[in-house]
């Protein structure tokens, strides 16, 4: 590999990294938001995709959101979708 792709790779991956952790950033505002704020609450059950979107998260066109909990006998673990 040239020395220009590996830079790229590198500045791909600070890049990945950086997006990521600013989404969990945002993800940990949300979930707060939500068990902090009836009227964010509200908003969050009747539309989560826009509220997503309006917190930052970039929602591919066309996706479908849904809120999901865990109970005492039911965790769901979310994967990424394969490559």
């Amino acid at each position: 590999m040239s020395r220009k792709a590996e830079d790229t790779n590198m500045a791909d991956s600070s890049s990945d990294r950086e997006q990521h952790e600013r989404n969990q950033r945002i993800y940990t505002d949300i979930v707060a938001k939500y068990y902090g704020d009836p009227d964010f609450k509200a908003r969050m059950d009747a539309d989560p995709t826009a509220v997503l979107r309006a917190e930052g998260l970039d929602v591919p066109g066309g996706a479908r959101v849904e809120l999901l909990f865990n109970t005492d006998n039911l965790v769901h673990i979310v994967l990424p979708a394969p490559n």
